[in-house]
């Protein structure tokens, strides 16, 4: 969806699944970081109507950038769920990002998704925000992170797997990432400095989103938990108010 200052901002609809239904358009969203939205952008973000905003960065990138201005919330329900802390610091320099930086990406080319299991954890942080997603009346909704393509990707690959969309077409969901960058690079050096100074630090291959990342991911998923619906049941939330989200979320 097209933003001034927003570039990776995605409707989830559209996608097919197994069972003959499609995924109904304007519930929910997936996008990088809302911070920079302009007024412009603010007018056109209160149009989609949303209830729900969940934000899935760390209080080091919050105080470090800001949220979701106190215009665009608007009447709708924000929450801060950072469910993977290692990041601290999206600055150049910082030791411990680029000794996590390092680790994840030395364990993608042979383990496609291990860095996504990595930070997956026991589930729990993931969990939350599908709780606050099935709840009653949460959508429409969006989550989002700095890029909208880690976190974000590993939410949107889960929530599509819920409602069982087939895994090469979540894959195809996952890569549009890669046709923000250019736009969303451009942006980011001329207005953020400091942020475009820690990417340039990061390996190009943990930049770029490759089809088997995500799969690989959904995959180590399925072996530790049984599936995404399995794990989100196992964090006590209900199968009951699953199917009611597939209900919500689906047509056909």
């Amino acid at each position: 969806m097209p933003f001034e200052a927003c570039f990776n901002f995605r409707d989830l609809g559209g996608y097919p699944t197994r069972d003959g239904r499609t995924v109904r358009w304007g519930h929910l969203y997936r996008s990088d970081t809302l911070h920079r939205l302009t007024g412009a952008d603010l007018a056109s973000f209160a149009a989609l109507g949303l209830h729900t905003a969940i934000d899935l960065r760390t209080a080091t990138e919050l105080e470090d950038y800001g949220f979701l201005s106190e215009e665009g919330r608007g009447g709708l329900s924000w929450h801060h769920v950072p469910f993977f802390d290692a990041v601290m610091r999206l600055r150049p320099g910082g030791a411990n990002e680029l000794a996590e930086l390092k680790h994840l990406s030395e364990s993608e080319p042979d383990q496609p998704g291990q860095s996504y299991a990595h930070m997956l954890g026991d589930g729990a942080g993931c969990a939350r925000v599908f709780e606050l997603l099935v709840g009653s009346g949460s959508l429409p909704a969006v989550f989002h992170c700095t890029s909208g393509k880690d976190r974000t990707g590993m939410v949107a690959a889960m929530t599509l797997d819920l409602l069982r969309v087939d895994d090469d077409v979540i894959a195809d969901d996952y890569i549009l990432t890669n046709e923000t960058r250019h736009r969303s690079g451009a942006w980011i050096t001329e207005n953020e400095p400091e942020f475009a100074a820690f990417l340039a630090q990061i390996p190009p291959e943990r930049r770029h989103t490759r089809p088997d990342t995500i799969v690989g991911f959904l995959d180590e998923v399925r072996r530790r938990f049984g599936s995404v619906e399995k794990l989100l049941i196992e964090h006590q939330i209900p199968a009951e108010r699953l199917e009611v989200f597939r209900d919500t979320m689906l047509q056909g």
